[in-house]
Formats: structure tokens, sequence, C-alpha cells
């Protein structure tokens, strides 16, 4: 019989006994850099070859038998579902990876028993301009592998352990890197360059009692810097007293600085009002701050609060605050927060990321939310923000992400934000869950535009579990929206936060 088959790598004639290619069969690279056998077999005799990449095109005709590795196999077994394979692999163990490569043809994951095989941590979706992205997971000597037509176009992120083979040959990754930009660093840590070193500390604390006296000596442009490998209990002030960050001070640590987490403040006490107060002019930088509960329950007495900014023109900036069942941060005048991750604050009935209780012009950007009952909300209905650049994270929360209280505050802007949470736990079960809930009607008005919202159900006015909810009205009140994605498909890139 005669046959030809085409390959994305190099076919190699073998000698293998009865099964030898000979004089009458052909090898040949083809000008697109694939190579194919053209070859006649018969009486018993096969041909024999070594082939790499994969195997895009087979024919041949009359009564033959196909062997791969010695296993009878057919054509639609050996001929992938697309023109190459690509492979994402670690370099190293134990790294992990959470990747995202996109291409203008639709990827197929490979399946079977190969450790490099798709999983259930991978996933694909079609973007809305035809291209494909995988979003996956891999590491600890495990890669994963798809079949894929025309060109990869995007990858991230570069890391020093991560390698990406097409048809079996690593390709440069470096097209597809991107400088370090601190406005897209959401939540900070990492590559956040606005940080503040020891060196320019007037005080490095590492117990409480240095940081009180520290705190009650400095003055205005002071630095108090809390040592990267210190954790302080502050819970012997709380309840009784505060920790007050005087007007004009930095409290900063190492958080993001050569991977440092930062220097850690906590308390183990439940019943106070908050455990740090801010001047004006505070900055609050490069640290972790956490209380005594992060998981969720029903509203019940003790309450406890993390920081409370009473002074105008303070900043929080590139730091972890987490386990304070009241508020990580209440807000009694307007304050700038941004590349901040905080999370695991869900008691149910209060549970606030950031609260804001006054100021009209609040500014929230950066920054990464995580399992807060309200991420970011008007807890007076008297408050105005700017909520922007955020990613509001997970697959569940308590309740809405972003929103305020009656009778709806003053000047709300919400946009270019993520949101990914598709249900409600607790005593709202329902799914898909709402993102923003603006009960009341704003003062001034509310624009919310360009987010991406993960429930795929568009707003509504009054009560429901739409993406975006209005309660208390009838029809949308000095509300309006704009280029807003509802789903999980991936949209335009200046839809949702900046993605890397």
């Amino acid at each position: 019989m005669r046959y030809e088959f085409t390959t994305t790598g190099e076919i190699v004639p073998v000698n293998n006994g009865a099964n030898a290619a000979e004089a009458n069969d052909s090898v040949a690279k083809n000008d697109d850099g694939t190579w194919t056998a053209i070859g006649r077999t018969g009486n018993g005799f096969g041909d024999g070859y070594e082939i790499n990449g994969i195997v895009t095109d087979f024919n041949a005709s009359g009564n033959y038998e196909i062997r791969l590795d010695g296993a009878v196999v057919t054509v639609s077994e050996i001929v992938a579902p697309a023109d190459h394979v690509v492979e994402i692999q670690t370099t190293e163990d134990p790294s992990e990876l959470d990747y995202e490569l996109t291409t203008t043809g639709e990827p197929i994951p490979c399946t079977g028993d190969s450790e490099n095989a798709a999983d259930d941590n991978d996933s694909i979706v079609r973007n809305d301009d035809d291209t494909w992205t995988i979003e996956g997971h891999t590491g600890n000597g495990y890669g994963d592998q798809y079949y894929f037509s025309g060109e990869i176009i995007d990858f991230g992120p570069v890391e020093p352990f991560a390698a990406v083979y097409v048809d079996g040959k690593q390709i440069d990754l470096s097209p597809f890197e991107r400088s370090p930009d601190p406005a897209t660093e959401i939540g900070g840590g990492g590559r956040y360059t606005n940080t503040v070193p020891e060196s320019d500390a007037n005080y490095v604390v590492e117990t409480l009692f240095e940081l009180l006296t520290a705190l009650d000596a400095a003055s205005h442009g002071d630095i108090v810097y809390v040592a990267g490998n210190a954790t302080i209990d502050a819970s012997p002030v709380t309840g009784s007293d505060r920790l007050t960050v005087p007007a004009g001070v930095t409290l900063a640590s190492n958080r993001g600085i050569d991977g440092a987490s930062g220097g850690h403040i906590s308390t183990g006490v439940i019943d106070y009002e908050h455990l740090m107060g801010l001047s004006e002019d505070v900055r609050l930088t490069g640290l972790r701050i956490s209380g005594p509960e992060t998981g969720y329950r029903e509203y019940s007495t003790p309450v406890s609060s993390g920081v409370t900014v009473e002074g105008t023109g303070c900043e929080i900036d590139n730091t972890e605050l987490w386990g304070f069942n009241h508020a990580a941060l209440k807000l009694r005048t307007s304050t700038h927060i941004h590349h901040c991750h905080i999370h695991d604050n869900p008691m149910g009935g209060l549970g606030y990321g950031i609260q804001c209780l006054d100021g009209d012009n609040t500014l929230i950007e950066y920054n990464r939310f995580d399992f807060n009952r309200h991420s970011v909300a008007n807890g007076t209905g008297e408050a105005g923000y700017e909520v922007r650049y955020n990613h509001f994270g997970g697959t569940e929360a308590p309740s809405y992400q972003v929103g305020t209280h009656q009778p709806g505050g003053t000047t709300l802007l919400i946009h270019h934000n993520t949101f990914t949470p598709l249900r409600h736990v607790g005593r709202h079960p329902e799914e898909p869950g709402t993102h923003v809930s603006i009960r009341g009607v704003p003062e001034d008005r509310g624009e919310i535009h360009h987010n991406w919202f993960y429930n795929p159900k568009q707003p509504s006015a009054g009560r429901g579990n739409e993406a975006v909810i209005q309660p208390h009205v009838e029809s949308f009140t000095n509300l309006s929206f704009g280029n807003n994605h509802y789903g999980q498909n991936i949209p335009s890139g200046d839809v949702g936060c900046p993605r890397r």
C-alpha cells in the first residue's frame, strides 16, 4: 500500500528488521518546518520511523495496520486534532505556577494517563476578540499539554522557573515579559516598588513596649519601623487603650522587599473598638495587621475593629489586614487606600473590609479583597468614594462586595474592577450572588462602568440576585452603567482590573 504522513517535528527512518524504510520511501522537511514521509509497503513488510512532535496528517490506500510503540492504533488516535502541541512546565521543584496562555486558535486539552494531562485546575475561555485563553495551574514536576492551531500571542507570568514547549521545543518567553508597573501590582507585596527601607527609619521596633515608646516620641515627618521579623502582640493595650499614630508620622515595615511578608501587629482580644487610630497625614505601609477572628459567623457580640482613620490626609498602602469581625478599616474621613490585601473579615451583620463612615473623596484602588462580608461599604449612607482597579476574589463571599446603606451616599464611582464571587454564604445562599448593592439613591450620582462581573445576570432595580442591584427603588435612580461585562468569559483588556 502507499502512504503519506506529516508531522510537526523531524521524521527519522529506522531499520527495524522487517519494518525497515527503503529506497522507495522518502522523508523531506517542508518549507513551513513540518516533515513529510512518503512510502510504499506490502507483502507482510512494513516501514518504521521515529517521529518528533505530533502527526498532523495521514493518508494511505489499501489494507494496512498502524502501530505506535508496538500497539495497534487507528488514524484518529495518532492524528492530532490541531496543528501543534504546547506544554507548560515548571523547571524547579516544588515551584508552582498559575498561568494564562492565549492562542489565536482553540486549544484542546491533551487527556489521558500522562502526568502532563490538563486537569480540573485548568480551564479554557473564548475571548471577545475570538482568541482563546488557557487559565491553568501546574507545578511539582507536572505540566499541562494542549493541542492548538494558530499562534501563541500571550503568556504570563514570565518567571525564571516557567518553561513553554511547542512541538517539543522550548520557546523564548521574553516577548511576553512585562516591565513591573506599581499601578498594576494589585494587592501590594511582590513587585510593589513604593516601599520604605529600614535605613530611612527614625525608630526601629520589635516589641510592644518599643512601639509605644516610639509612637509617643515621634513627631511630624518621622518614620517608625516595625522590624520585618517582628510579631508584636498588642493585646495588652487593646480594649483599655489603643495604638495611636501621631500626625505626620509614617508607620512602616518591609512587606514586599526581597519577598518579605512584613512586620506583624496582632491582637487576640475580641471585645474592643479598634486596635489602632491614625491622626492626620499619617501613612501606614508595608505592615501586616490582624485580629482574633477569621471564620464566618452570624452577628453576635463581642466585636472588634482594626484601624480607624480619624484625621485627614491619610494614606494606607501595601498593607495586609485580616481577622476583624466588625471592620478591618473604619474611615471617619476621606482616605487613600491602595495596593493592600484585605481579607477574612466576614461576620454577618458587620464584617467590613473597609467601612466608609464619613468623607466624600475616599479613593480605593489596586487592592485585593477576599472573603469579607462587605469589602467596601458606605456604612452610614452619608459618604462618597471612588472604587477602581481592585480585584474582589474567591468563589464565594458572605454578601455583596461593594455598596452603600441608605440614604445612598453622595458620589459613588465604581469602575475597572473585577468581581469573581458567585455565591453568597450565611443568610444569603442564593446563586449567583450580587456583587454591588446601592441601597438608596446617591445624592449626586453613581457611575458603574468597565467592571467585570462574573455574575451573568444584568443589573436590576429592586432587591434580587443580579450582578448589580438598587434596592428601595422601582427604576434606577441617579445610577448609570456603561461598558461592564457580565459572565466568566474574558472581556477586552480595558474592562475589569488590570490583568498581567
